[in-house]
Formats: structure tokens, C-alpha cells, sequence
């Protein structure tokens, strides 16, 4: 695995890395699931077709000359080689066209297999119905607000008090055991190369924007900052005490696992809940 995001000081005697921090910008990641378009003519259109390249693009100038609006999409292998599936949500309103025409027209072309059609459940709300399980790198994924994730935390902390966030302290290390030693068995991935690619995915999933801020491998010491992560973000500015738990014993689990280390321990020195910019864990670790 090519090591772009860490470069290493040969001569450094406590192994402490530098961070190569790569200039980038983030936007709100909306998954075209739900749409609600009152007053407007909306369907969502699955396409089976070949995957060549330039199916995208015939697809889209097709729909463009009917002066259909394609207000989003996702692009999918299918199941059966060589094949793809789009699906997108359109407005075609004012065109004069019925949806059944519309699903005639992508049929015509020759690249095009199978055209499904789907209409507001609802006047003016669209829910996408071809798409299950929902996955990620292949394994399943389930969606959740952060105020439903929210209200189970205030609710388990309510019933069992602080015992509550020990509990949910436990599971997020079980988790982070886990997912190290997947990738440890799937991508051979061991040490610092294992955590930076445990926090990248912290991002798609909607964690948090997290970045390993320190490495001393020698002295079995880490520090990892957290931009708006997920369950300090209701909390923000809100209360005195550091409220990650969860990530927290994630954050642990992951660590113990890809330095296989006997005893670890993850302490939040920073959060946003009590007026922090960001959440900053410090990782320590003891290996016999």
C-alpha cells in the first residue's frame, strides 16, 4: 500500500511521525434517497445497461434533449458482469411527457436492458425503492440520524445512569477490535498503516473528520483530533465534561488491535461539547 499520507523522520528517536496534511475542502455528502419537490413532476428511473464507457453520458444527453433535469443519481455495478445500474431522480416537469414515454425512450437505445420506474409515494415525495442492502466496500450498512443515536445515549444513560456510557464506552472498543482485525485479515494492514485507513473511513460513514495528529510508536503514545464528530456534536458548547464514548472506546479497540498491544487506554482531553473546535483523544498502550 503506497504511504501517502505519512512520511516518517528516519532519524527521530521516538519514531514520532509528520503528519503530510494535504490541502482539501468537504461538502455535505446528500444521498440522493429522498426528495420532496412539491408542485413538480419527479421519478425516480432505475437503467440497467451495459457498463461501456460513454452510457453515462448517452443516458443523461437522451434525457437533456427531452429537457428532462436530472436532480441526482447513483451509478452501481450490478450483480451480472458487464452490466451497470443507474439510478436517478428526474424532473420532467413541463415537458409535456409521461413517465411511461420517458421509460419507452431509454428502452430504444441499444446499450439499455431494463428501465423501473418509481413515483411519489406521496404528492411531491419521492423515496427510493430499488436500492437494498445498503453497502460499503461490500458490507452491510444501516443509515441512523444523529438525533435517533442521540436520544438512544440521553435515554440508556437515563435508565442505567453512568453505567449507560460505560456500556456504550465497551461497545465501540468491541467495534473497533472488530474492524481492526478485518482489515488486518483482509488487507494485511498492521500499526499506523491500519489506523489511518480505521480513522479515513470515519468521514464516508458520517462519524467525523478525523486526523492522527501524533505518532510515537516507541513510547506507545497517539494523539487523534475529530472535526464534528458525531456523538459530541449534539453537545456542542452545551455542557462541561467531554462527551465521546462510543468513538472513544472505538478509538482504543482499533489501537490495541493494530499494535496488539495487552492493555491500552483513550482519554478525551478536548471536545466540542464544552467549547473545544475539535475532540483530541490521547491513545497510550503497554505491550509485554
Amino acid at each position: 500500500m503506497e504511504k501517502l499520507w505519512v512520511e516518517r523522520k528516519e532519524d527521530s528517536k521516538t519514531a514520532e511521525s509528520d503528519i503530510l496534511r494535504l490541502p482539501r475542502w468537504y461538502y455535505p455528502l446528500a444521498l440522493p434517497l429522498i426528495n420532496v419537490c412539491e408542485e413538480k413532476s419527479i421519478a425516480e428511473i432505475s437503467i440497467v445497461s451495459k457498463d461501456v464507457p460513454g452510457a453515462m453520458a448517452l443516458i443523461s444527453s437522451i434525457l437533456a434533449s427531452k429537457n428532462i433535469n436530472i436532480m441526482s443519481g447513483l451509478i452501481t455495478s450490478a450483480s451480472q458482469q458487464g452490466k451497470s445500474i443507474l439510478t436517478i431522480f428526474i424532473d420532467y416537469s413541463g415537458t409535456g411527457l409521461t413517465i411511461e414515454s420517458i421509460r419507452n425512450t431509454l428502452l430504444s437505445l441499444k446499450i439499455v436492458e431494463d428501465v423501473n420506474i418509481n413515483t411519489p409515494i406521496y404528492e411531491g415525495l419521492l423515496i427510493e425503492q430499488f436500492g437494498f442492502p445498503l453497502l460499503l466496500a461490500g458490507r452491510r450498512y444501516i443509515l441512523m440520524s444523529l438525533d435517533c443515536f442521540n436520544v438512544m445515549i440521553k435515554r440508556m444513560q437515563s435508565i442505567l445512569g453512568t453505567s449507560g456510557l460505560v456500556l456504550f464506552y465497551e461497545m465501540g472498543k468491541y467495534a473497533g477490535e472488530k474492524r481492526a482485525r478485518h482489515l488486518k485479515e483482509v488487507f494485511d494492514l498492521h500499526g499506523w498503516q491500519l489506523v489511518m485507513v480505521a480513522l479515513s473511513e470515519t468521514q464516508p460513514i458520517g462519524w467525523g473528520i478525523a486526523e492522527l495528529t501524533m505518532i510515537n510508536d516507541e513510547a506507545k503514545e497517539w494523539r487523534v483530533s475529530v472535526k464534528d464528530l458525531f456523538e459530541c456534536t449534539p453537545f456542542r458548547n452545551g455542557t462541561k465534561e467531554c462527551r465521546s464514548h462510543f468513538f472513544r472506546g472505538y478509538l482504543e479497540g482499533v489501537f490495541k488491535e493494530a499494535y496488539e498491544l495487552d492493555k491500552t487506554s483513550c482519554i478525551e482531553e478536548k471536545c466540542i461539547a464544552n467549547g473545544s473546535d475539535t475532540c483530541e483523544f490521547v491513545i497510550t498502550g503497554i505491550k509485554a
